[in-house]
C-alpha cells in the first residue's frame, strides 16, 4: 500500500463521520452523501497543501458550510415559489394581519434600510456576512439596522394611531 492510498483511506473514513454526523444534525441522508462527496473531491482535486492534522477540521467547516448555503438556497428557493407562482387562494390559510401591515411599513422605509431588514430578518445573514457583503464595517451595520427597525416601529406605531382613531 502506498502513502497516497492511505491518505486516501483516511479520507475516506473521515467523509463517513461527515455524513454520520450531519445526518445526526437532522439533514437528509442522501443530502448529506452528496454535500460530503463534494467535499471530498474539493479536497482531492486541490493540492495539498493543508497538513494531514488540519484536514479533518478543513472538511467538516466546508462540509457545514455547503450545507448552511445549500440550506439558505432551498429557502429562497421556496420563498420565491411561493411569493411568485402561489396565490393566498391557492396556500388555504389565512395571512396574519400583521405581515401585510409589516410589508406595507417596509415599503415606507429607505432602500437601504429595507435591503438591511430584508437581508437579517427576511434571509437570515448575520451581521458579520452582510457586513462582508456590502464591504461596511459590522458596527456600522449594527447602527444602519438599529435605524431601520427605529423607522419601522416608528411608522407601525404612528399607522396603528390612524386605525385606532377610526
Amino acid at each position: 500500500m502506498s502513502i497516497l492510498d492511505d491518505y486516501e483511506k483516511e479520507l475516506l473514513d473521515i467523509s463517513h463521520q461527515i455524513i454520520a454526523y450531519l445526518i445526526k444534525s437532522g439533514v437528509d441522508p442522501n443530502q448529506a452523501q452528496d454535500i460530503t462527496q463534494d467535499v471530498f473531491l474539493q479536497i482531492l482535486e486541490s493540492e495539498p497543501s493543508l497538513p494531514f492534522d488540519k484536514v479533518k477540521a478543513w472538511m467538516y467547516r466546508t462540509a457545514i458550510r455547503r450545507y448552511i448555503d445549500l440550506y439558505r438556497r432551498d429557502k429562497r428557493y421556496n420563498e420565491i415559489l411561493q411569493k411568485e407562482f402561489f396565490t393566498k387562494n391557492d396556500l388555504d390559510y389565512n395571512e396574519p394581519e400583521n405581515i401585510s401591515e409589516l410589508h406595507e411599513a417596509m415599503q415606507h422605509l429607505k432602500k437601504d434600510y429595507q435591503y438591511l431588514i430584508e437581508l437579517y430578518y427576511f434571509h437570515g445573514f448575520s451581521i458579520k456576512e452582510i457586513s462582508q457583503i456590502n464591504g461596511q464595517l459590522q458596527s456600522t451595520i449594527k447602527v444602519k439596522l438599529m435605524r431601520a427597525r427605529r423607522s419601522l416601529k416608528k411608522y407601525l406605531e404612528k399607522d396603528n394611531l390612524k386605525h385606532d382613531k377610526k
